[in-house]
């Protein structure tokens, strides 16, 4: 995300609403600090909280699995014998 103006800003809170509804969490990875000072500034960024906002892909991926692990596929189970 490069730039965001008040529509664009709505369009997210309206997203993180339904996603919200649906047990589902925004995060937002690799933002801008430009675009974080505007959605500062249209009250987005403390409404999703400091903890949607990721500065990689990984560390959003890391903290997600984190969060959410997962038992490997049988296939790749290497305890299996």
């Amino acid at each position: 995300m490069t730039s965001v103006d008040v529509t664009s800003a709505d369009m997210l809170a309206e997203l993180d609403e339904t996603l919200h509804g649906a047990g589902i969490k925004l995060c937002i990875a690799e933002m801008k600090d430009p675009v974080k000072d505007k959605l500062k500034r249209f009250g987005l960024f403390a409404r999703l909280g400091e903890t949607a906002f990721f500065p990689t892909m990984d560390d959003a991926v890391g903290s997600y699995l984190t969060m959410h692990p997962q038992d490997p596929p049988a296939s790749l189970d290497l305890h299996q014998r």
